[in-house]
């Protein structure tokens, strides 16, 4: 059986992890996508390289119109949002490149 001093130390450090764990997956939302906006960059740059402006326009030019609304929700302070929408255009953006270069 568990004593008082240790279920109150229990308790105390249960709600310090638990606090610890909020602060942390919520700091993410706290600080911009900096790496997200660069891996989408560097894509993007790569798909340019391998032609895919010519052979998939279409999906290189919605990859690099996310990353132009990643950065402005940056500049809004919507970092979450920012988060995702460069993941997104660096998907595209490997996935443009590619196509190109099978083509």
């Amino acid at each position: 059986m568990i004593g008082t001093d240790q279920s109150s130390f229990l308790s105390r450090f249960l709600l310090s992890g638990s606090l610890l764990f909020v602060l942390v997956l919520g700091g993410c939302a706290l600080l911009p996508p900096v790496q997200e906006m660069s891996n989408a960059r560097q894509s993007l740059e790569a798909a340019k390289s391998a032609g895919a402006e010519v052979h998939d326009s279409k999906r290189f030019s919605e990859a690099k119109t996310l990353l132009e609304q990643a950065s402005e929700k940056i500049d809004s302070g919507e970092y979450t949002q920012a988060r995702e929408l460069a993941i997104k255009a660096q998907a595209l953006a490997i996935k443009a490149r590619q196509i190109a270069i099978t083509k």
